[in-house]
């Protein structure tokens, strides 16, 4: 069975030979664009097997330039277009990837969904974590304002997809931030968040069937991305104390994405045995679901590709026996 085929049978309900894999990292600054960005990834799912090629997107919506710190900053919020730089250029590194590789892999590109979207152009992109809460104060104190950037930011997001998938991606990954309940109420999510990024997870949907939710952060209100139906979903099992089973009932009719911890733990420093049998547990947790095994968020920029690969060969064993 391909990578591809297996990948569309889960989605599709069919049975599938084994269960998938599909992990992720940050490549290094020097391989994030161009030609450098392409043999990053070719090389890496060379030496890892997984089944999903993920194309990171290093082309943050921001322009450069502007700082957005204050109220009277409001209204540098900006939309993006097929016109500009960042789009042009993740156009063109989906291409080349696209091109090298779409007959072996299904390809994901990534779409940093509207929260984030909205961070990044503040221009404090990396410090959502100490910051984040000013997303919420601006619309607590200019709710009609806000409204509308995260409009043109919808917008602007939708059209990204187009663009994505035009240049040969197949499928959405979407990186969800903002569900922190330390940020926005449930009833500030449900009125300044929720209708904006259902409008573009509904047109994610419309446009493919292989979309995956991740749902990045830590002290996650899950709830609000219950309407979202994602395809395949995969948040911090281990950051949020949340297992892969919870998330089960919660999304009842996804794909569930995840099982191994991302920045410290089994795959980061355990042994080859120790991480088989990591896996093996999983995979018994998982058993009779619909399921890919991979980690709660993208892995470290050095881990080596060996212990990766690993994990791909423990379900391989794993399953050959089932």
């Amino acid at each position: 069975m391909t990578k591809r085929e297996r990948i569309y049978g889960l989605i599709e309900g069919k049975e599938i030979d084994r269960c998938p894999a599909g992990f992720w990292i940050h490549f290094p600054q020097e391989c994030q664009y161009g030609e450098a960005a392409v043999k990053a990834h070719i090389d890496f799912m060379n030496h890892t097997d997984t089944d999903i090629l993920k194309v990171m997107n290093e082309n943050i919506l921001y322009d450069g330039e502007s700082k957005i710190m204050c109220l009277n900053d409001i209204k540098k919020f900006r939309g993006f277009s097929r016109k500009d730089d960042i789009f042009r250029d993740q156009m063109e590194i989906i291409k080349r990837i696209s091109d090298c590789s779409k007959a072996e892999y299904p390809i994901l590109a990534t779409i940093h969904g509207l929260l984030a979207s909205a961070f990044h152009e503040t221009g404090f992109s990396g410090n959502f974590t100490s910051m984040g809460y000013c997303l919420a104060l601006f619309c607590r104190e200019r709710p009609n304002e806000m409204k509308q950037v995260f409009e043109t930011i919808a917008e602007t997001l939708m059209e990204f997809v187009d663009c994505s998938l035009e240049a040969g991606a197949e499928g959405i990954f979407y990186a969800a931030l903002g569900g922190e309940k330390r940020y926005f109420t449930d009833e500030e999510y449900e009125e300044f968040v929720i209708p904006y990024e259902l409008k573009i997870y509904d047109y994610i949907k419309e446009k493919t069937k292989f979309d995956v939710l991740h749902i990045c952060k830590s002290g996650i209100g899950f709830d609000r991305y219950v309407k979202l139906k994602p395809t395949i979903v995969n948040w911090g099992v281990y950051t949020n104390q949340f297992s892969l089973t919870e998330g089960c009932k919660l999304f009842e009719d996804s794909i569930i994405l995840g099982g191994f911890p991302d920045r410290s733990g089994v795959l980061v420093d355990g042994t080859e045995e120790e991480i088989a049998e990591h896996t093996r547990k999983v995979l018994e947790e998982m058993k009779g679901r619909r399921f890919i095994v991979g980690s709660d968020c993208t892995l470290p920029t050095e881990i080596s590709y060996d212990r990766i690969k690993h994990v791909v060969e423990a379900v391989e064993r794993l399953e050959a026996c089932r």
